[in-house]
């Protein structure tokens, strides 16, 4: 009897062996039959990743990878709430709304922190956080990421705010340069573009300063992350460690060569002026975080932003499933 049940676990020991093996080998040897496809915004959250669309993320030359720029981020929703994509850059904010509806997203890296900057005439008294109270600010959007950050810090400070939302981001840049608007918050590089365009503008206002002045122990908040489409990545998890590793290449790359980026923008489909791009990128806070740094950056962010608007993270903080 002894045995006969020593035979059975041994056999089962080598069942499950083999099973293992073909389950190791099945992963390794996987292939997509269609090329991969990754959406970048045209701006510096997409020219971060510029050279993974410069060349292929991918050690294996027979996989390929469809690197897109998308220019309008409605756009670009629209088609991640089909899951048409396999990866993407997108707003922190817009990567938890997917997951709370049940899109099959999960968030894999950071890629970007707050590169937002409060843009003004020299004319325009700002020399307090309070002065906010005496000017109409321009933000480009309701309850977009400069929305977002701006009330947050009001709320917090006590201060109320005047906003107007008539000009998306590439309109309020020539708004201020043209002298139309006295003061706006912008992302990079539409801050610089507003900046070398116009006349007797500044910076008023880093608002990853004013984040920090606001909430002591917080020197900055995630703007962008990148998200992998959940059964691609159970599929293929080599091939989004591969698509990881190279991101994070990239963006560092991008940090410490702005000239040598800004060379590249204009052959891969981004349409921001190269010289703009180069000014733009030392301010952009390019960030790399995966694994378990993802949920300490970017939970008390949405924490704060539940207390605010629930509806602009998808109505509750993403917690389980949400990291990759």
């Amino acid at each position: 009897m002894k045995k006969i049940t020593l035979t059975l676990l041994m056999g089962s020991i080598l069942l499950t062996s083999l099973f293992a093996e073909g389950s190791r080998e099945t992963i390794s040897t996987a292939k997509p039959s269609e090329p991969v496809k990754v959406a970048l915004l045209n701006g510096p959250s997409g020219i971060g990743l510029i050279q993974v669309k410069d060349e292929s993320p991918f050690s294996d030359s027979s996989i390929t990878a469809d690197v897109q720029v998308m220019g309008a981020p409605k756009v670009l929703l629209g088609q991640m709430l089909k899951e048409e994509w396999d990866a993407a850059v997108l707003p922190a904010n817009m990567a938890a709304i997917l997951f709370n509806k049940g899109v099959g997203y999960q968030a894999a890296a950071v890629t970007g922190m707050g590169n937002l900057y409060l843009i003004a005439s020299e004319d325009t008294t700002l020399d307090s956080i309070e002065d906010l109270e005496s000017i109409t600010l321009n933000i480009p959007g309701k309850n977009t990421t400069p929305d977002l950050i701006s009330q947050l810090i009001a709320e917090e400070t006590g201060i109320k705010l005047k906003a107007d939302y008539s000009f998306n981001p590439s309109d309020l840049a020539k708004a201020l340069a043209g002298g139309v608007v006295e003061a706006g918050v912008l992302p990079e590089p539409l801050a610089t573009i507003a900046l070398k365009s116009g006349k007797n503008l500044r910076i008023a206002f880093d608002m990853q300063q004013l984040w920090s002045d606001t909430f002591a122990g917080e020197s900055n908040y995630p703007m962008t992350v990148l998200v992998v489409k959940s059964s691609f990545a159970a599929a293929y998890p080599e091939l989004v460690d591969e698509l990881l590793n190279a991101s994070g290449k990239s963006l560092d790359w991008v940090s410490s060569n702005p000239a040598e980026a800004s060379a590249l923008i204009g052959e891969h489909g981004f349409t921001l002026p190269a010289p703009i791009v180069k000014m733009a990128i030392p301010r952009s806070n390019y960030t790399f975080v995966r694994g378990d740094g993802m949920a300490e950056l970017m939970t008390p962010y949405f924490e704060r932003l539940m207390g605010l608007n629930p509806g602009s993270i998808g109505g509750s903080v993403p917690l389980e499933g949400f990291y990759y």
